[in-house]
């Protein structure tokens, strides 16, 4: 059981990512009922069972999915997506409330990594990080420029420590490489072009 606005599968699975109970209620993480998981995604997912919400600000939201069992992929076999957005709604960079005080900081080092889940358990541990959703969604829809997001950061002379998935380098399921050197090079050339001093972390090998 929980005190939290969480069913029990959600909560375990945030528990999972090694997330507090105090954590995931400043994040303001709650299951999404049955009957609003539609109008939340603006579209209908077959097989889509359950939602929990994690907020970014009062406009935008991601949502992790639980599927029902056996409906895990589509049509062409592919797995479906472990996460999900409104329709229509882009990307955003995840800023836990903790590390906001500190974005016009250029003194306070600061880690970019991928899934807010990471993003909430660093912070947790004291080591301000923000996320991107995905390890392309640092870039404008056919641009090579930061999402708007970047602006509320001050960049210039600040340590920036990009964090990867472990698994960054590794092939998909279906044994192809998955091009993420790209991606991440590319978020560390436009970081030092705003002034940033940029390193990136490699993580341990682990679930």
């Amino acid at each position: 059981m929980n005190n939290l606005s969480l069913a029990p599968e959600h909560y375990a699975d945030l528990q999972k990512s090694g997330l507090s109970d105090d954590t995931i209620r400043k994040a303001g993480i709650k299951s999404v009922p049955p009957d609003q998981i539609n109008n939340k995604l603006g579209l209908n997912i077959p097989g889509l069972m359950s939602i929990y919400e994690i907020p970014f600000d009062d406009t935008y939201s991601r949502f992790r999915a639980f599927y029902e069992e056996g409906k895990e992929r589509d049509e062409k076999g592919d797995n479906k997506p472990k996460y999900l957005t409104k329709k229509g709604s882009g990307n955003r960079l995840y800023m836990p409330s903790n590390v906001t005080p500190v974005l016009g900081n250029i003194y306070v080092p600061i880690d970019v990594t991928e899934g807010e889940k990471k993003a909430l358990m660093a912070c947790q541990e004291d080591l301000p990080c923000i996320a991107v959703t995905g390890l392309w969604n640092w870039k404008v829809k056919d641009k090579n420029e930061l999402i708007e997001c970047f602006n509320k950061i001050a960049l210039d002379g600040r340590t920036v420590f990009v964090t990867p998935d472990n698994d960054w380098l590794k092939p998909n399921s279906k044994g192809e490489r998955k091009n993420l050197k790209q991606a991440v090079h590319g978020l560390a050339y436009l970081l030092i072009d705003r002034g940033a001093k940029v390193y990136w972390r490699e993580l341990p090998d682990g679930n």
